[in-house]
């Protein structure tokens, strides 16, 4: 799937090289499928896994994008990218919506927890901060049930 991202990003530019900034824009703006954090993180998985090289300070794939078929209802699983916990993805969410550090995420999802003494997960809390803070978490309710049960 990693390599699809990457093949359909490099394809709609018609370009072989491009800055890291113009990657990570592509997969954010431009098909917005993932936060413009999240895109930086898949930017450098493709890196770490060798799917992307740098040469002359940009980056290029290190195979031939003509072999990878990118279907055009393409839409990336990111749970297949990475393993993200529900409690991670809404804590970036609500960082990048609030433009608030992560740890000030978890620290106030800590105290909204204490709020509730502790009959709450920590996953249900993010979960209402998020929707208190105006981001859609209908996707992650069938998500939670089934980690939770």
């Amino acid at each position: 799937m990693l390599s699809q991202i990457i093949a359909a990003a490099f394809k709609s530019k018609g370009k072989r090289k491009m800055t890291k900034s113009d990657l990570t824009y592509v997969l954010s703006f431009d098909f917005k499928w993932f936060s413009h954090s999240l895109s930086k993180k898949v930017v450098e998985e493709a890196i770490k896994n060798g799917l992307l090289t740098f040469n002359e300070g940009k980056l290029e794939p290190t195979f031939d994008l003509k072999k990878v078929e990118v279907p055009l209802d393409f839409k990336p699983d990111i749970r297949r990218i990475f393993k993200f916990s529900i409690f991670d993805e809404l804590v970036d969410l609500i960082s990048e919506k609030l433009e608030k550090s992560k740890p000030e995420v978890v620290a106030e999802i800590n105290r909204m927890q204490e709020k509730f003494s502790g009959l709450l997960s920590a996953e249900v809390i993010a979960l209402l901060y998020a929707k208190g803070v105006g981001l859609d978490v209908k996707p992650y309710f069938k998500r939670l049930w089934e980690e939770i049960f």
